[in-house]
C-alpha cells in the first residue's frame, strides 16, 4: 500500500470506510478469532516529570492532586489481580523518578515470583540500562506511545522533549526482546493525513508487536483543554489500517 493510498484511506467515509473496517476485521478474526484478552492494570502514580501538552498528568497541572502507591501495595494489588484469574499485569505511571530501575525492578521481580503472571510495563522514557535491568527482572511487555511521528509537531505538544529520543527508547526496547507497544493520538491540532499516514508506516517500519491509534480527548487543565476531540471515524480508519499494513503476507 503507497503513501499516497493511505494518506487517502485515512480520510475514508460511507461504503469506502465501511469496506476498509470489513477487511480489517477479517484479518482480526484469522488472526486472533472472535476473543477479548483482558487485562489487569495498576496505575501505581500520577507524579510525571513531563510538560506533554494534551496530558492531565503533565508536571505543570498544579491542580491535581498527586499519588504514589508503595512497593508492597503494588505487589499485593497484583497478587488480588492473579487470583481473579487475570494472565497479564500491567504497571503504569507518570514518568515519576522516585521510582528508580532498582525499585521498580525489585517489584517486577517480586510480582513474577508471586503470581508468574505476565508484567507489562507502562512508564514513558528511560535508559537503555533502566529497560535491561526490569527485562531481566522479568517484564514481558512495554507500552511507549510514540503520540506522532511528526517532529515539528512532536515538539509542539511535548515541549523539553524530542522525537528522536522517543524513537531511540522504541527502538532499545524492541532490540531487548520486549514486546513493545506504541501508538498516536488522532486530532492534535495542526495535524494532517499525511501526518498521520506517517505514523502508520513508522510503525510498520518498526516492526511493532502492537500499534493503538487513539482519539485525542481534551483535558480542561491543559495547553489544548478548549481543542475538539479526535474523530471517531478517522480513529476507526486508522485501526483497520494498522490491521492492514501489519497483516502477514
Amino acid at each position: 500500500m503507497t503513501r499516497d493510498e493511505i494518506t487517502a484511506l485515512i480520510g475514508a467515509r460511507g461504503a469506502e470506510a465501511e469496506e476498509l473496517r470489513r477487511e480489517a476485521d477479517e484479518i482480526r478474526r484469522r488472526g486472533v478469532g472472535d476473543v477479548v484478552h483482558v487485562r489487569g492494570i495498576i496505575e501505581f502514580s500520577n507524579y510525571c516529570r513531563c510538560h506533554c501538552a494534551y496530558c492531565g498528568l503533565r508536571h505543570d497541572n498544579a491542580g491535581l492532586e498527586r499519588y504514589r502507591l508503595e512497593p508492597p501495595e503494588i505487589v499485593d494489588t497484583a497478587g488480588f489481580i492473579a487470583s481473579l484469574g487475570f494472565g497479564t499485569v500491567v504497571l503504569q505511571s507518570g514518568e515519576d523518578m522516585w521510582w528508580t530501575a532498582q525499585r521498580l525492578a525489585g517489584v517486577i521481580s517480586d510480582i513474577k515470583a508471586a503470581t508468574g503472571m505476565a508484567v507489562t510495563l507502562s512508564v514513558g522514557e528511560r535508559d537503555a540500562a533502566d529497560y535491561r535491568l526490569w527485562r531481566d527482572a522479568g517484564a514481558d511487555r512495554y507500552l511507549l506511545r510514540h503520540e506522532t511521528a511528526d517532529p515539528e509537531l512532536y515538539a509542539r505538544m511535548h515541549p523539553q522533549a524530542s522525537l528522536e529520543n522517543r524513537v531511540r527508547c522504541l527502538e532499545n526496547l524492541m532490540e531487548l526482546g520486549y514486546q513493545v507497544g506504541t501508538g498516536c493520538i488522532v486530532g492534535l491540532p495542526g495535524q494532517s493525513a499525511e501526518s498521520l499516514a506517517e505514523d502508520l508506516l513508522f510503525m510498520q517500519r518498526l516492526n511493532i508487536h502492537m500499534g493503538g491509534p487513539g482519539p485525542l480527548i481534551p483535558h480542561p487543565d491543559t495547553p489544548l483543554g478548549s481543542e475538539p476531540a479526535g474523530a471517531v471515524e478517522t480513529v476507526l480508519n486508522m485501526m483497520a489500517l494498522v490491521r492492514l499494513l501489519r497483516a502477514p503476507t
